[in-house]
This record gives C-alpha cells, structure tokens and sequence, in this order.
C-alpha cells in the first residue's frame, strides 16, 4: 500500500474520523484528507510532510519512521535525503526556538506616543499654574474699585508678554526614537562547500526563508528586531551580520540554531 492507503487504514482500524484527526493534530481536514490520497502539495515542503506523517502515525498506531522513510525514497531527491533528515531529527528543538519568536517585539511606537502625551500634559499644566500664580496681582482691589494703574505696571521692553486669551508656544516633542528599529538586523548567508538546509525567521515568528541551498548560492534576511537560523549543515556556510564578517559558525553539531538581534553580531548569537 501507499503511505496514505497506510495511514488511512490505519485510521480506519483506530475509529476516527478525518475531522476527529483535524481536531486532535490541529491540522487542517484539507491536508489530512489529500496525505491520504498521497498529495503532498498542502504540506509546504518535505520538512513539514515529514512531520505531518510522523504525527498522524503516532495517533493511529502506524510506523511513522517506515512512512517517513518511504515518503524520502519516492518524493525526495536522494542527494538531499541526508541533511533533510538530520535537520528534522532535531525537530523539537526547532519548535522550541519558533515559539520564542513569537514573542513581540516592544510597540515603540505606541511607547512613543504614550512619552509624547505626557510631555503635553506636563506642558498644559506648568502654563496653567503659571496663569493661575499671576491672577493673585488683579488691577481689583478686594473692595471692588479698580486700583490706580502705575506706570511701573507696565512692561518693561525686556519683559515678554503672553496674551491671555492665546497658549503660549509650546517646544515641539520629538518621539524617543528606539536604536533597535532604526539599526534592524541584516543578514548575508552563503552556502560554500556542500548543500545546506535553511530555516530563517522573523522576530515575528513567520517563517522568511526554507529550503535547500547549493554550494554557491546566497540568501539576505532583513527584520527590524531580530533574525532567528536553523542551518543543517553549519560547516558549509559562511555568515555576514550587521556588516560584520563572523565567519562559519562554531558548532560541534551539524545542525545550529541561532539568533541575531541589532547590533554586535558576536554577542547576539544563539
């Protein structure tokens, strides 16, 4: 039988339903149902087909690493077998780092706003307690006749004089502007000596980049907070961050994860 013939017996023989598969995997019934007639096309790639096939064979009983390993013999490209599959044996890990990302990154702007608000109000109430101070000199006298005018009441040409009826000029507030968003993160990946698989994401959690590049190729990867990388062949590949040449990674493994935020690549990487 074919992997989805497979897993569609095998959800057969367990009692459920491709809705009841949707709901226990999160995965859509669309994807499900075209795995089953051995369409791939809904899965965004071998790295996530792999994983599909894994978890809706762990919840039916079936041999997930059997499907896996037939899924590589007849969709995959033999030369991309081997790193493929190294990258997806460290599939939790990846998970792990994809939800990380997720967190936001700070609302500067909405920040920004808020500093600029204050910064108004204190304006609007230093010139109203400055108009109020200067009631305590009115011309009334407290039993309601007019006090004489002086001539010493009258300005002099160097004092300034505000119209009570016109606020006076208030300084213009420039929003504190955030070094992280105005620097951003640049990256420049290069594949050297073999292929490399690649997975590049937003600080947003949104997926940038994902495939295998050959030795040769290049890829940039910009964000205004942070790029996050999975590399399956770290040795291969060369890295240019924030217009600073860090090299190969250093890793004992194969497959790296990290990370780089703006600033001095050397010490944001993950």
């Amino acid at each position: 039988m074919s992997i989805g013939q497979t897993l569609a017996a095998a959800r057969r023989d367990a009692g459920l339903s491709i809705d009841d598969m949707s709901a226990k995997t999160r995965l859509r019934a669309t994807v499900i149902r075209a795995i089953e007639n051995d369409d791939f096309s809904l899965c965004g790639g071998d790295f996530y087909a792999r994983a599909h096939l894994r978890t809706l064979a762990n919840l039916v009983g079936a041999d997930g690493a059997a499907l896996v390993a037939e899924y590589d013999a007849t969709h995959v490209d033999p030369e991309d077998v081997p790193v493929a599959t190294q990258v997806f044996e460290t599939e939790a890990t990846g998970r792990a780092i994809t939800r990380r990302t997720e967190r936001r990154a700070p609302n500067w702007g909405a920040a920004a706003a808020a500093m600029v608000l204050i910064v108004v109000i204190v304006v609007a109430g230093v010139q109203l307690l400055g108009h109020g101070g200067g009631n305590g000199n009115s011309p009334v006298a407290q039993g309601g006749s007019t006090a004489p005018t002086t001539p010493s009441s009258s300005p002099t040409p160097t004092q300034s004089t505000v119209s009570p009826t016109e606020p006076a000029p208030t300084q213009a507030v420039t929003p504190p502007s955030s070094a992280v968003a105005e620097a951003g993160v640049h990256v420049v990946l290069s594949v050297t000596t073999a292929k490399c698989w690649v997975l590049a994401s937003a600080s947003n959690g949104s997926v940038i980049f994902q495939g295998v590049l050959n030795p040769g190729d290049s890829k940039t990867f910009d964000d205004a907070h942070k790029v996050s990388l999975r590399l399956g062949n770290a040795p291969a590949t060369h890295l240019v961050v924030n217009n600073v040449d860090i090299g190969t990674p250093s890793s004992k493994s194969n497959v790296v994860d990290m990370s780089f935020g703006p600033g001095d690549p050397t010490q944001a990487q993950g």
